[in-house]
């Protein structure tokens, strides 16, 4: 077990067992089983699922980070300043109250929190997938779904376009 997954290698050259065990499962004969809740953790594609649609921060995002989208769990009580708890906030710097702020990231991720073209190298999609150190987000759950985490993916994917004031 490390960083709250469970990694299992099914391939015996020690070299990429070596990176398995890294519990970024970079060799694709690796996967990793989220100790939180049980999730087998998928591999992760970079591809935009849908090339024809355009993901809108706006309209799409928004409501999923703000909490308004039907039974999503948003991110609003403790990422977004004089809301809720602020733990969130308080405890990573990362502020998700407008596009500008996420772009900014938080203390440990920075600009990595979002990186255009890479949903997989952006942090904030490793949380909400739980394969980045820490809880997987949203904490306690309930976790988002497969479908909405791919929305979050594909946005970004598409180059995580919005103004920063959205």
């Amino acid at each position: 077990m490390r960083n709250g997954l469970h990694v299992q290698c099914n391939i015996r050259p020690l070299a990429v067992a070596v990176l398995c065990a890294s519990a970024l499962c970079l060799a694709p004969a690796c996967s990793a089983i989220d100790a939180q809740v049980g999730d087998l953790v998928a591999d992760c594609s970079d591809a935009d699922s849908a090339p024809g649609a355009t993901v809108s921060f706006k309209d799409q995002i928004r409501p999923l980070f703000s909490g308004l989208a039907p039974g999503v769990k948003g991110c609003n009580t403790c990422h977004y300043p004089g809301v809720g708890t602020q733990a969130g906030l308080a405890q990573s710097g990362l502020d998700l109250s407008s596009l500008g702020a996420l772009r900014k990231g938080g203390r440990v991720t920075g600009d990595a929190i979002v990186v255009p073209g890479r949903p997989c190298s952006s942090g904030i999609v490793k949380k909400l997938r739980g394969v980045a150190p820490g809880a997987r987000m949203p904490k306690d759950g309930p976790f988002w779904t497969p479908e909405q985490i791919q929305l979050v993916k594909d946005w970004i994917a598409e180059g995580a376009r919005g103004e920063a004031t959205e």
